[in-house]
């Protein structure tokens, strides 16, 4: 099995109904209307941007403040060391000093999947030592139809700052079509339909081919429906999109039982790892990616980041720092409900089970580290895969496993 790293690989670790079987009488029954308040409660970074109302200009330049990652994260630009003059100009082309009230009356919808960014560029942002996959100007990819509150223009007009389902940041004038009316946006938003239980499908739009992931709600499949489109002056208008082919859907919103969590969670074994959900050759997923996508598809409204996600959620198993790698292991195979997500700082994964007291998880991640001829060697993962959680054990980053703080539950 090519994404498999467990030393049961000869097992199917890859079969949903492998895990499923593990779960059959352990996966608490939950309902999104009653969880995802509280997930949003919890978090403070899930909300809906049609309902944003009148919002001063100091709170939109707060936000746009807060969207810049650190300096360090950006000190070359498309590869080559950023001079102080370029990152100036980025920075103004914020049109801090421009900016004005929101009055809730400029909204838009994505007509493709598109990006949203810490600055309003395209230039892929870098530290000095990041290897090439990484673009941490990115903060996540939006897929189409995705709801915004437009708040702020770039000084050239070719950006957008807004407020999407679950982050704040920039978003290309040309990939979003705008109205004046909330209510004409949400018209167009699917509330019943299909969700998309395959990694990576196609939408043929009047924009294009543009590709939608795991966990999209359409409102249609094999058949044409209402999507948006951008006129020439970035207006709203009503066209017609389409699935491409037969990928596999689930009726919307499924029940989470552990057949259908494990047959959205492991179709994506092997996709690669984005930063913010994408690579240098287009789409990919991150960590808490992977992890939002897999429950959006049941209709639960996780939050964006990593941190973010186990705040929201009820921690069921806690360790103490320095809790050697057996005791975790006890612990753990004490769990009786799920689904479960595994947190550490700056990563989550979903539990998938034990096998011999050897526990696993289904992630996307880019690299752990290994013993080695008496140190230690870094080994590239780069993509979706299902793991135990004893990689890194013996070295000084410790196991996954050791490394976990806690278990969390939605």
């Amino acid at each position: 099995m090519r994404h498999v790293i467990s030393p049961f690989a000869g097992l199917p670790l890859d079969d949903p109904e492998f895990w499923a079987s593990k779960w059959r009488s352990g996966l608490k029954t939950l309902d999104p209307a009653t969880v995802n308040p509280r997930l949003a409660a919890r978090s403070g970074a899930v909300w809906d941007p049609l309902e944003l109302g009148p919002l001063p200009a100091a709170g939109i330049r707060r936000w746009i403040e807060e969207a810049l990652v650190p300096d360090d994260w950006w000190q070359t630009l498309d590869g080559r060391p950023a001079g102080s003059e370029e990152r100036q100009a980025l920075l103004a082309a914020r049109n801090l000093e421009n900016i004005r009230d929101f009055r809730a009356n400029r909204y838009g919808l994505t007509v493709r999947r598109t990006n949203l960014r810490a600055l309003p560029t395209n230039l892929r942002g870098q530290k000095l030592q990041d290897e090439e996959g990484f673009d941490r100007l990115q903060h996540t990819a939006l897929e189409p139809l995705t709801p915004l509150a437009l708040l702020h223009p770039s000084r050239d007009g070719g950006w957008w700052f807004a407020l999407a389902p679950d982050y704040r940041g920039w978003v290309r004038a040309g990939d979003v079509a705008t109205s004046r009316s909330a209510q004409s946006i949400a018209e167009l938003l699917p509330g019943s339909g299909r969700v998309l239980a395959e990694p990576l499908a196609e939408l043929e739009t009047p924009a294009g081919t543009t590709p939608v992931e795991t966990g999209t709600l359409l409102p249609a499949v094999g058949e044409p429906f209402p999507f948006p489109v951008r006129t020439a002056s970035g207006g709203l208008r009503t066209g017609q999109a389409r699935l491409t082919g037969r990928p596999r859907t689930l009726p919307a919103f499924p029940e989470l039982t552990p057949e259908n969590l494990f047959r959205v969670a492991l179709p994506p074994l092997g996709q690669p790892y984005g930063w913010g959900d994408l690579t240098p050759q287009g789409p990919g997923r991150d960590c808490s990616r992977f992890v939002q996508d897999v429950f959006k598809a049941f209709g639960f409204r996780l939050p964006r980041d990593a941190s973010r996600q186990c705040a929201a959620t009820e921690p069921a198993i806690t360790f103490d720092p320095g809790e050697p790698h057996e005791a975790r292991a006890a612990k753990l195979a004490g769990l009786r409900q799920g689904p479960a997500l595994l947190c550490m700082p700056g990563h989550v994964m979903l539990y998938l089970g034990e096998v011999e007291g050897c526990h696993h998880a289904v992630h996307s991640f880019w690299a752990y580290k290994s013993p080695d001829a008496g140190g230690e060697k870094t080994v590239p993962v780069r993509r979706v895969v299902v793991s135990s959680l004893d990689l890194g054990r013996g070295t000084s980053g410790g196991s996954l496993l050791e490394r976990l703080g806690s278990v969390n539950l939605l």
